[in-house]
């Protein structure tokens, strides 16, 4: 029997997001994840003006997460030189493959 592997979502909030387009963001990346037999147990928020994605690759480390969804890496950042480096963060040092709800990033031992 093959399990579901577990995927974490990953968005920023932004200071004029309000809750009905986070929750609707929050939704696309479940039903991203259902619609690729994946199981989205997380969802890592980055709040305010810098990101961190050092700290989500932390965690998908410690809970060997070899997934991550996002609505689109531009959605994270709107700085390409960014976009890029987070995309190489989480696929290098995380393991793990970055799914835009359009298109899939990086390198991951799938499991």
């Amino acid at each position: 029997m093959t399990s579901t592997p577990i995927a974490y979502g990953y968005m920023r909030v932004r200071n004029n997001a309000s809750d009905q387009e986070l929750k609707l963001l929050d939704d696309q990346l479940h039903a991203y994840a259902e619609a690729h037999n994946l199981w989205m147990t997380y969802t890592y928020y980055e709040w305010g003006p810098g990101i961190s994605p050092h700290l989500l690759v932390r965690r998908l480390i410690r809970d060997d997460v070899r997934h991550v969804i996002v609505p689109s890496l531009e959605q994270i950042t709107e700085h390409p030189l960014m976009q890029l480096l987070v995309s190489e963060q989480i696929a290098l040092d995380g393991g793990a493959l970055l799914y835009e709800t359009s298109e899939i990033h990086g390198r991951a031992d799938v499991r």
